[in-house]
């Protein structure tokens, strides 16, 4: 019976297989990481965006125009020249 006491066999990893695993790592860093990083910047976009609409709207005022009767005004430019 003979014990071999030497090194273990190194494992070595051929070029195709690492780059495989380079790229899949890196895929795989895309598809679940830059989510979160963009996820938030999606949200308060459509947050402000829903908030701008909200206020144009709320906010919105009726406007006379100006040649109608009911437009005439008291302060200003020209107003004591009658």
């Amino acid at each position: 019976m003979n014990v071999h006491a030497g090194q273990a066999r190194s494992q070595r990893m051929s070029m195709g297989a690492a780059m495989l695993r380079v790229l899949l790592t890196l895929l795989l860093f895309f598809v679940v990481f830059i989510p979160f990083l963009i996820a938030p910047l999606l949200a308060l976009g459509a947050g402000y965006l829903v908030y701008f609409v909200w206020r144009s709207r709320g906010s919105r005022t009726r406007s006379v125009t100006p040649g109608s009767p009911t437009a005439t005004s008291a302060s200003g430019f020209g107003a004591g020249t009658s």
